[in-house]
Protein backbone atom coordinates (compact mmCIF):
# COMPACT_ATOMS: atom_id res chain seq x y z
CA UNK A 1 0.00 0.00 0.00
CA UNK A 2 3.01 2.32 0.35
CA UNK A 3 3.27 2.57 -3.45
CA UNK A 4 -0.41 3.51 -3.67
CA UNK A 5 0.15 6.34 -1.18
CA UNK A 6 3.19 7.59 -3.12
CA UNK A 7 1.28 7.58 -6.42
CA UNK A 8 -1.59 9.52 -4.83
CA UNK A 9 0.88 12.09 -3.51
CA UNK A 10 2.61 12.49 -6.89
CA UNK A 11 -0.72 12.96 -8.66
CA UNK A 12 -1.81 15.62 -6.18
CA UNK A 13 1.49 17.52 -6.38
CA UNK A 14 1.32 17.69 -10.21
CA UNK A 15 -1.77 19.86 -9.92
CA UNK A 16 0.34 22.69 -8.54
CA UNK A 17 2.96 22.61 -11.28
CA UNK A 18 2.65 25.81 -13.34
CA UNK A 19 2.21 25.70 -17.09
CA UNK A 20 5.53 25.52 -18.94
CA UNK A 21 4.27 27.85 -21.63
CA UNK A 22 1.84 30.33 -20.02
CA UNK A 23 1.75 32.65 -23.03
CA UNK A 24 -0.05 29.98 -25.02
CA UNK A 25 -2.78 29.40 -22.41
CA UNK A 26 -4.57 32.74 -22.55
CA UNK A 27 -7.29 31.65 -24.97
CA UNK A 28 -7.91 27.99 -24.12
CA UNK A 29 -11.32 28.45 -22.47
CA UNK A 30 -12.84 28.08 -25.94
CA UNK A 31 -15.00 30.77 -27.44
CA UNK A 32 -14.58 29.87 -31.07
CA UNK A 33 -17.59 29.80 -33.35
CA UNK A 34 -15.97 29.00 -36.69
CA UNK A 35 -14.19 25.82 -37.73
CA UNK A 36 -10.92 27.69 -38.27
CA UNK A 37 -10.99 29.35 -34.84
CA UNK A 38 -11.91 26.10 -33.10
CA UNK A 39 -9.05 24.23 -34.75
CA UNK A 40 -6.60 27.03 -33.98
CA UNK A 41 -7.57 27.02 -30.29
CA UNK A 42 -7.31 23.24 -30.20
CA UNK A 43 -3.72 23.43 -31.42
CA UNK A 44 -2.96 26.15 -28.86
CA UNK A 45 -4.27 23.91 -26.09
CA UNK A 46 -2.16 21.01 -27.35
CA UNK A 47 0.99 23.14 -27.35
CA UNK A 48 0.27 24.54 -23.89
CA UNK A 49 -0.53 21.13 -22.40
CA UNK A 50 2.53 19.42 -23.88
CA UNK A 51 5.08 21.69 -25.56
CA UNK A 52 7.24 18.67 -26.47
CA UNK A 53 4.65 16.73 -28.46
CA UNK A 54 2.40 19.70 -29.22
CA UNK A 55 -0.53 18.92 -31.52
CA UNK A 56 -0.82 15.21 -32.31
CA UNK A 57 -3.93 13.70 -33.86
CA UNK A 58 -2.95 10.55 -35.82
CA UNK A 59 -6.62 9.51 -36.23
CA UNK A 60 -7.55 13.00 -37.47
CA UNK A 61 -10.47 13.15 -35.03
CA UNK A 62 -10.50 16.95 -35.17
CA UNK A 63 -11.52 16.79 -38.83
CA UNK A 64 -14.36 14.35 -38.22
CA UNK A 65 -17.56 16.36 -38.55
CA UNK A 66 -20.24 13.69 -38.12
CA UNK A 67 -20.80 14.28 -34.38
CA UNK A 68 -22.06 17.84 -34.72
CA UNK A 69 -22.79 20.35 -37.45
CA UNK A 70 -19.26 21.09 -38.61
CA UNK A 71 -15.76 20.83 -37.24
CA UNK A 72 -16.20 23.45 -34.50
CA UNK A 73 -19.03 21.51 -32.85
CA UNK A 74 -17.07 18.29 -33.21
CA UNK A 75 -14.04 19.82 -31.48
CA UNK A 76 -16.27 21.17 -28.71
CA UNK A 77 -17.70 17.68 -28.16
CA UNK A 78 -14.25 16.06 -28.12
CA UNK A 79 -12.83 18.61 -25.69
CA UNK A 80 -15.79 18.36 -23.34
CA UNK A 81 -15.59 14.56 -23.44
CA UNK A 82 -11.88 14.55 -22.59
CA UNK A 83 -12.31 16.93 -19.66
CA UNK A 84 -15.20 14.88 -18.26
CA UNK A 85 -13.30 11.61 -18.67
CA UNK A 86 -10.30 13.21 -16.98
CA UNK A 87 -12.41 14.30 -14.02
CA UNK A 88 -13.93 10.85 -13.66
CA UNK A 89 -10.45 9.32 -13.84
CA UNK A 90 -9.11 11.69 -11.16
CA UNK A 91 -12.01 10.83 -8.87
CA UNK A 92 -11.53 7.12 -9.61
CA UNK A 93 -7.78 7.28 -8.95
CA UNK A 94 -8.14 9.02 -5.60
CA UNK A 95 -11.13 6.85 -4.72
CA UNK A 96 -9.15 3.70 -5.49
CA UNK A 97 -6.36 4.82 -3.17
CA UNK A 98 -8.77 5.74 -0.37
CA UNK A 99 -10.95 2.64 -0.70
CA UNK A 100 -7.85 0.46 -0.58
CA UNK A 101 -7.06 1.68 2.93
CA UNK A 102 -10.22 3.10 4.49
CA UNK A 103 -13.92 2.37 4.72
CA UNK A 104 -16.90 4.23 6.17
CA UNK A 105 -16.79 4.24 10.01
CA UNK A 106 -20.57 3.90 10.21
CA UNK A 107 -22.73 0.84 9.73
CA UNK A 108 -23.91 0.30 6.17
CA UNK A 109 -23.47 -1.80 3.04
CA UNK A 110 -19.73 -1.17 3.03
CA UNK A 111 -17.27 -3.98 2.41
CA UNK A 112 -13.85 -4.43 4.07
CA UNK A 113 -10.89 -2.77 2.39
CA UNK A 114 -8.90 -5.95 1.91
CA UNK A 115 -11.12 -7.25 -0.93
CA UNK A 116 -10.27 -4.32 -3.20
CA UNK A 117 -12.35 -1.47 -4.70
CA UNK A 118 -13.69 -3.54 -7.59
CA UNK A 119 -15.04 -6.27 -5.30
CA UNK A 120 -16.37 -3.56 -2.97
CA UNK A 121 -18.53 -2.28 -5.82
CA UNK A 122 -19.76 -5.79 -6.64
CA UNK A 123 -20.73 -6.25 -3.00
CA UNK A 124 -22.96 -3.17 -2.95
CA UNK A 125 -26.73 -3.83 -3.02
CA UNK A 126 -28.19 -3.55 -6.50
CA UNK A 127 -30.48 -0.63 -5.57
CA UNK A 128 -27.50 1.41 -4.31
CA UNK A 129 -25.77 0.94 -7.67
CA UNK A 130 -28.90 2.03 -9.51
CA UNK A 131 -29.25 5.17 -7.38
CA UNK A 132 -25.61 6.13 -8.00
CA UNK A 133 -25.87 5.68 -11.76
CA UNK A 134 -29.21 7.52 -11.82
CA UNK A 135 -27.68 10.48 -9.95
CA UNK A 136 -24.84 10.65 -12.50
CA UNK A 137 -27.38 10.53 -15.32
CA UNK A 138 -29.30 13.47 -13.84
CA UNK A 139 -26.09 15.51 -13.62
CA UNK A 140 -25.42 14.69 -17.29
CA UNK A 141 -28.92 15.78 -18.33
CA UNK A 142 -28.51 19.09 -16.50
CA UNK A 143 -25.25 19.62 -18.35
CA UNK A 144 -26.83 18.91 -21.73
CA UNK A 145 -29.76 21.27 -21.01
CA UNK A 146 -27.67 24.17 -19.67
CA UNK A 147 -29.57 27.41 -20.29
CA UNK A 148 -26.27 29.24 -20.77
CA UNK A 149 -25.63 27.32 -23.98
CA UNK A 150 -24.25 24.01 -25.14
CA UNK A 151 -20.58 23.07 -25.20
CA UNK A 152 -20.92 22.29 -28.91
CA UNK A 153 -22.18 25.79 -29.64
CA UNK A 154 -19.51 27.97 -28.05
CA UNK A 155 -19.88 27.31 -24.31
CA UNK A 156 -16.57 26.62 -22.61
CA UNK A 157 -16.01 22.83 -22.63
CA UNK A 158 -15.79 21.47 -19.11
CA UNK A 159 -17.99 24.10 -17.48
CA UNK A 160 -21.01 22.70 -15.63
CA UNK A 161 -23.99 24.65 -14.31
CA UNK A 162 -24.07 22.83 -10.95
CA UNK A 163 -20.37 23.17 -10.21
CA UNK A 164 -19.51 26.48 -11.81
CA UNK A 165 -18.96 29.35 -9.38
CA UNK A 166 -18.26 32.97 -10.05
CA UNK A 167 -14.65 34.01 -9.75
CA UNK A 168 -12.59 37.16 -10.04
CA UNK A 169 -9.64 35.32 -11.56
CA UNK A 170 -8.29 36.64 -14.82
CA UNK A 171 -8.88 34.67 -17.98
CA UNK A 172 -5.19 33.79 -18.19
CA UNK A 173 -5.29 32.19 -14.72
CA UNK A 174 -8.42 30.24 -15.57
CA UNK A 175 -6.78 29.04 -18.78
CA UNK A 176 -3.67 27.88 -16.94
CA UNK A 177 -5.87 26.04 -14.45
CA UNK A 178 -7.69 24.29 -17.27
CA UNK A 179 -4.39 23.13 -18.78
CA UNK A 180 -3.39 21.67 -15.41
CA UNK A 181 -6.75 19.93 -15.19
CA UNK A 182 -6.37 18.43 -18.66
CA UNK A 183 -2.87 17.13 -17.88
CA UNK A 184 -3.90 15.76 -14.50
CA UNK A 185 -6.89 14.08 -16.11
CA UNK A 186 -4.69 12.40 -18.69
CA UNK A 187 -2.32 11.24 -15.96
CA UNK A 188 -5.22 9.93 -13.90
CA UNK A 189 -6.55 7.94 -16.87
CA UNK A 190 -3.22 6.14 -17.08
CA UNK A 191 -3.14 5.72 -13.31
CA UNK A 192 -6.57 4.19 -12.84
CA UNK A 193 -6.10 1.86 -15.82
CA UNK A 194 -2.79 0.83 -14.27
CA UNK A 195 -4.60 -0.10 -11.06
CA UNK A 196 -7.37 -2.11 -12.72
CA UNK A 197 -4.89 -3.79 -15.08
CA UNK A 198 -2.67 -4.80 -12.17
CA UNK A 199 -5.60 -6.21 -10.21
CA UNK A 200 -6.97 -8.07 -13.25
CA UNK A 201 -3.60 -9.38 -14.49
CA UNK A 202 -1.08 -9.52 -11.62
CA UNK A 203 2.33 -8.36 -12.81
CA UNK A 204 0.95 -6.51 -15.84
CA UNK A 205 2.19 -3.20 -14.40
CA UNK A 206 5.73 -3.72 -13.02
CA UNK A 207 5.62 -0.39 -11.17
CA UNK A 208 2.76 -1.70 -9.04
CA UNK A 209 4.35 -5.05 -8.21
CA UNK A 210 4.36 -5.37 -4.45
CA UNK A 211 1.78 -2.62 -3.99
CA UNK A 212 -0.61 -5.04 -2.36
CA UNK A 213 -3.42 -4.62 -4.91
CA UNK A 214 -5.89 -7.50 -4.43
CA UNK A 215 -6.49 -9.69 -7.47
CA UNK A 216 -9.90 -9.19 -9.08
CA UNK A 217 -11.40 -11.98 -11.16
CA UNK A 218 -14.59 -10.16 -12.18
CA UNK A 219 -15.41 -8.09 -15.26
CA UNK A 220 -14.76 -4.35 -14.98
CA UNK A 221 -17.15 -3.63 -17.83
CA UNK A 222 -20.13 -5.37 -16.22
CA UNK A 223 -21.08 -3.15 -13.24
CA UNK A 224 -24.04 -5.36 -12.34
CA UNK A 225 -22.31 -8.67 -12.89
CA UNK A 226 -22.83 -9.74 -9.28
CA UNK A 227 -26.57 -9.74 -9.96
CA UNK A 228 -27.02 -9.68 -13.73
CA UNK A 229 -25.08 -9.32 -16.95
CA UNK A 230 -25.88 -9.63 -20.64
CA UNK A 231 -23.28 -12.37 -20.94
CA UNK A 232 -25.39 -14.81 -18.96
CA UNK A 233 -28.72 -13.70 -20.45
CA UNK A 234 -28.88 -16.75 -22.74
CA UNK A 235 -28.15 -19.06 -19.81
CA UNK A 236 -30.92 -17.52 -17.74
CA UNK A 237 -33.38 -17.75 -20.64
CA UNK A 238 -32.46 -21.37 -21.29
CA UNK A 239 -32.95 -22.24 -17.63
CA UNK A 240 -36.33 -20.49 -17.65
CA UNK A 241 -37.46 -22.36 -20.76
CA UNK A 242 -36.34 -25.66 -19.23
CA UNK A 243 -38.37 -25.01 -16.09
CA UNK A 244 -41.43 -24.05 -18.18
CA UNK A 245 -41.16 -27.23 -20.27
CA UNK A 246 -40.84 -29.37 -17.16
CA UNK A 247 -43.93 -27.81 -15.61
CA UNK A 248 -45.93 -28.51 -18.78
Amino acid sequence: MKILSILCFVSAVKAFIPSENPKQTSRVLFSAVSDEEAFKELKEIASAANPVISYYDPLDLASYDKIGDGQAQNIGWLRHAEIKHGRVAMAAFVGYCVQSKFTWPVEGPWSPVDIGPEAQWDALPNDVKVYLILAIGIVELIDEADSNGHYMNGRDPGRHYLFQRKTNKKKEKLAEGRIKEINNGRLAMLGIMGFVSSSSIPGAVPLLNGAGIPTYSGNFWAPFQADFSFSNMSTLMSSSEAVTSASD
